[in-house]
């Protein structure tokens, strides 16, 4: 990363692009005096004239998404007036998702992966606890500008923030929940939501008691992936391990770099989706496939997304491994022992007849 900073501020290429940097924050955290690499990296990029020099992932989408930023679009989302707001608490699904319930948009990649899951299975959680969240849905909000910012298109990136925050303040949501570690880490650092908590599902659920006695139908090994955004740069690395302790039959079993030193899932910001980010998540699996776990669970859509892509690609070393978000998981234990619980009434009411 230091080679990186210093060829674009002295005007030099021996070959490291600029781009190539995942700002995943990891030379942060090895370096002693703890210098923000990433902040020398976003402020570069913002200055490059005509857009990112860089290979852009899902072309099509990000055109989309930077469409909507433009004030002509604000007539394609719902006022706050007329949208069903019936909650203080709101929850944002993030782009990825949100377009998956809509559009199946991870099946173009001919894959099982169904990111649009993390939203429905947050709110059989919510409902399970019997708390109210209002959606607000990406026909309410705008995308929260995460690609924008870190493809160093900040015009992009303020416009879709000033939207979306005077939005929210308007609708009157004090706690904002989403799934996505890029949509909470850009809410929660990169905007100003005055009055507002910005919290991760998996945060929300813990500080809010989750606690469903749950127990895996068959006892299972899972490890534990920290998405970049979550762990070394929002601190959160316990509340996803805390959840999934909590499900007896489930072991944990860390991969050989976890918590801070975590490996990147190798793409950031839809950016340099390449053989160099493909070996970085084969490395990675590799890593899975050593603690012997049946299922990787993370805390990302996007994390989920880059590891399926190696799957799609037909690699059968990785075929057996599941990949799921943690939230997912959950929901999975809760739909089972609700199918239980009916299953054993049924059973007594036959008897009793």
């Amino acid at each position: 990363k230091l080679n990186i900073i210093y060829n674009s501020w002295n005007n030099e290429d021996d070959g490291v692009p600029l781009y190539s940097c995942l700002t995943c924050t990891a030379c942060t955290n090895a370096c002693p005096q703890l210098v923000d690499y990433d902040s020398y990296v976003d402020i570069r990029r913002s200055l490059i004239v005509g857009g990112p020099q860089a290979e852009i992932a899902h072309t099509v989408l990000q055109a989309v998404l930077a469409a909507e930023a433009e004030e002509d679009a604000d007539e394609d989302f719902i006022t706050v007036e007329d949208y069903p707001l019936t909650s203080n608490i709101g929850y944002y699904p993030g782009c990825v998702d949100y377009l998956d319930q809509e559009m199946v948009f991870s099946h173009v990649n001919e894959g099982d992966m169904n990111l649009g899951d993390a939203t429905t299975s947050a709110f059989t959680l919510f409902d399970e606890m019997e708390m109210d969240v209002s959606y607000l849905g990406r026909d309410f909000l705008k995308c929260c500008g995460h690609d924008q910012k870190w493809q160093g298109l900040d015009e992009v990136f303020e416009k879709l923030k000033a939207y979306n925050q005077k939005k929210i303040e308007q609708s009157g949501i004090d706690t904002l929940v989403s799934s996505c570690a890029e949509c909470f880490r850009t809410f929660a650092r990169d905007y100003e939501l005055d009055g507002v908590k910005v919290m991760h599902t998996t945060e929300f659920l813990i500080e809010n008691g989750f606690d469903m006695n749950l127990k895996a139908e068959d006892e299972t090994t899972v490890t534990f992936h920290d998405p970049c955004r979550l762990g070394r740069q929002m601190g959160i690395y316990e509340e996803p391990r805390e959840l999934i302790a909590g499900v007896e039959g489930v072991e944990l079993v860390e991969m050989e770099h976890h918590g801070e030193d975590a490996m990147c899932c190798g793409v950031s910001s839809m950016m340099s989706c390449n053989e160099n980010a493909r070996s970085l998540r084969v490395t990675r699996m590799e890593e899975i496939r050593a603690t012997g776990a049946d299922t990787m669970l993370t805390s990302c859509p996007k994390c989920v997304s880059h590891f399926e892509c190696l799957k799609f690609e037909g690699d059968e070393r990785y075929e057996d491994i599941e990949i799921l978000d943690v939230v997912s998981f959950l929901a999975r234990q809760v739909e089972a022992k609700k199918a239980k619980v009916t299953s054993e009434s049924i059973s007594r009411t036959e008897v009793e007849a």
